[in-house]
């Protein structure tokens, strides 16, 4: 701290003038006779003098400037790499006697004066080296040095000691980004590939239908096994369902095994892919992957019911055979049959046919909860039609026909189009026939597409939509679509609109409505071991608006049985629920809760994979690590030089940064000055009174 300067508000000239002002009001004050003796009179005027001079000074606004220095050592920072790949590819023994070296390497740098920090790549902050775990399941090394750079923006840094062995799986190599700090790094593990084989990638659908058989391909790599066999399985529970085996003719050669399973139960099923060991190999663990595949009942059930062969029916059903979440039975009288099933949907083509054939099926399908699509065309009765489906009436103004073309209505709600050229594309399709006359809906649908006759959009519904008491209905007007999707496959080789139009209606009509007031589901099927396991709550009352402050009980129960409980309530801020520290595996959840007194349950299951991006490359990187240190102004170190590397860290001379602060202090709020003041004041008061005066 240096020297206080006083400075004032005013000119310090004015000081003269306070003092004359005090001179001045002791004399008038005290120049006439009064009760007392000659001394007190004087220290009388003395004590006036002061105390009115003061109180005038501090009217010129007095006030003291300090300067205050202060040094901020430098931090020394070693971003340590915890990752599991550093303990797969180093002896444990080894690495925690380099761990003790760099913890003393440690002390000596706090005792010349730097602040120590020591952070693995996961973000967390370690009191010593030695108490490091080496757990995490990848390496993310740009992401550790931009915190760093964040955290430590604007402050002292006097370096960042990486120690890693320069792999990383995850984010941008470190090396592209620029640091405004020395980074020494000190590369472990072994650059020389070691003998091993390793199942790289596995490929399968994530959804299987029970009954059916479904693909699981496994790509194995090798290195330094060159004309040796090796024996890949599938195991599901610990059993082995196939098995085969591949030979490699050369080093670093990779080959493909197929394999076909039967999926016999449903429900979340747990396969394991596995390389069997050589003798030989450096590491086991990245011999196996496993796969989660939801093995479900059945394929939702379509019947298409047409008059006649019809070019329309042939491209419904060519875009609904492409998804192999539907079954398609297509129903024409006379060539195909009837086969009597719970459908999820029906389309009627030529719905409402003059002869009245199908009016039965459709009435019988009307009075239940099933989805229904009618398509109208040529044969259609238009009375009939009027009468049964309550979404749109025709009022025919002849016997005539109209061609119109297809207008997307931008209002539509209930689903939307994503394909890029979506606009573009029904601009240019070709027209289809529907009946001349009036068309209108009526009541509260909503229109899909309008029809537009030469380039005037009208507000007529072509395909429109409606959601009734858990009844949808679906109308189209016209017939001869399939030119739709003939003219867009000839134009672009594809026909992407039609088939996502079809999708997304049927998609739209088959969804079945959970009403259920209580619902418990996790934010996805499939979670890795490194994550946080997360569920969703949905609480509503009887007219189905969400409530909150419930408590729930959550049961999870893994693959061997064993079950773990937790509790939690829901609030509007926060309808979520995590936990953490699951292993791989299938598990199943109920959750339960008290609404209106009644007890409600919701369950499920999810899957949690293990990942091991860490073992499929364990050969150490330290050209990222070199490129690193050159740029930033630093110097790379191998385990060995770790006595070297003190050396250099600790000849280096601390540089502390001096920080100057400037405070301003009125003299006006120093209590002291009050003080002294009133005790003037006081003692006057008091002598005078003493002495007789008044």
């Amino acid at each position: 701290m240096s020297t206080p300067q006083l400075l004032f508000e005013y000119s310090p000239w004015l000081i003269i003038i306070c003092i004359g002002i005090g001179v001045v009001y002791a004399f008038i004050l005290y120049s006439t006779k009064g009760p007392w003796g000659g001394i007190t009179k004087i220290c009388l005027a003395v004590t006036r003098f002061i105390t009115v001079s003061v109180l005038c000074f501090l009217l010129l606004g007095p006030f003291l400037k300090q300067l205050f220095n202060s040094t901020e050592n430098p931090t020394f920072i070693f971003a340590i790499d915890n990752s599991s790949s550093i303990t797969q590819s180093i002896d444990t023994a080894l690495l925690n006697n380099q761990l003790k070296q760099l913890q003393a390497l440690a002390d000596q740098l706090d005792e010349k004066g730097y602040e120590i920090a020591i952070k693995t790549i996961t973000g967390s902050n370690l009191s010593s080296l030695t108490a490091l775990e080496n757990n995490h399941k990848s390496t993310d090394l740009n992401k550790i040095l931009k915190s760093i750079q964040s955290d430590y923006e604007g402050k002292n840094i006097g370096g960042v000691l990486l120690i890693s062995d320069g792999i990383y799986n995850q984010g941008l190599s470190p090396s592209f980004s620029p640091y405004n700090f020395k980074i020494h790094t000190l590369g472990l593990g072994d650059t020389i590939p070691k003998e091993d084989i390793k199942l790289r990638s596995v490929y399968f659908n994530k959804i299987a239908y029970q009954g059916n058989r479904f693909p699981l391909v496994a790509e194995v790599i090798n290195s330094g096994f060159s004309d040796r066999e090796v024996v890949v399985r599938v195991l599901k529970d610990g059993q082995e369902l196939e098995r085969t085996g591949v030979r490699f003719s050369g080093d670093n050669q990779l080959k493909s095994i197929s394999f076909t399973i039967a999926a016999e139960d449903n429900g979340i099923q747990h396969y394991r892919i596995e390389v069997l060991p050589l003798e030989g190999e450096s590491v086991y663990t990245n011999n196996y992957k496993d796969a989660y595949i939801d093995v479900i009942e059945g394929k939702e059930k379509i019947l298409l019911v047409g008059l006649a062969p019809h070019p329309d029916i042939k491209a419904i059903a060519s875009t609904i055979e492409n998804n192999e979440n539907y079954e398609l039975k297509v129903h024409i009288p006379g060539i195909e049959e009837f086969v009597e099933d719970k459908y999820d949907l029906v389309i009627f083509h030529q719905a409402f046919d003059r002869f009245n054939r199908n009016n039965q099926m459709i009435k019988r399908f009307m009075e239940s909860e099933t989805p229904i699509w009618f398509i109208l065309g040529n044969q259609s009765n238009i009375n009939s039609f009027n009468q049964l489906n309550g979404l749109i009436k025709i009022t025919l103004t002849s016997s005539n026909k109209d061609l119109v073309r297809p207008a997307h209505n931008r209002g539509f709600s209930r689903f939307k189009m994503n394909s890029e050229d979506y606009q573009s594309t029904l601009t240019g399709y070709p027209p289809v026939v529907v009946p001349f006359g009036k068309t209108e809906l009526t009541q509260g649908g909503e229109v899909l597409l309008y029809q537009q006759v030469g380039s005037i959009v009208t507000n007529k519904p072509l395909l429109a939509v409606h959601e009734s008491g858990g009844k949808k209905i679906a109308v189209m007007v016209g017939e001869g679509f399939w030119q739709w999707r003939t003219m867009e496959f000839a134009v672009n080789n594809g026909h992407e609109t039609f088939d996502e139009i079809v999708s997304k209606l049927i998609q739209f009509l088959s969804a079945k409505e959970d009403k259920r007031k209580f619902r418990v589901y996790p934010s996805e099927n499939e979670f890795y071991d490194s994550e946080d396991i997360t569920f969703e709550t949905e609480i509503y009352n009887d007219i189905y608006e969400p409530i909150y402050g419930n408590e729930i009980q959550l049961t999870i129960t893994n693959e061997e049985g064993t079950s773990n409980n937790f509790n939690y309530t829901t609030s509007s801020a926060n309808s979520q629920y995590r936990v953490n520290g699951l292993t791989q595996g299938v598990y199943q959840f109920t959750a339960s809760t008290l609404l209106n007194g009644q007890a409600e349950k919701s369950s499920g299951e999810f899957s949690v994979s293990e990942l091991q991006i860490e073992s499929l490359n364990l050969t150490a990187n330290h050209s990222v690590l070199r490129k690193l240190s050159r740029d930033s102004g630093g110097e790379f170190y191998l385990p060995h030089e770790i006595e070297k590397l003190s050396q250099f860290l600790t000849n280096e001379k601390p540089q502390g940064i001096i920080y100057t602060s400037e405070t301003f202090l009125p003299l006006i709020n120093l209590k002291w000055i009050f003080f002294i003041l009133l005790f003037l004041l006081s003692a006057e008061w008091f002598t005078r009174k003493y002495s007789g005066g008044y």
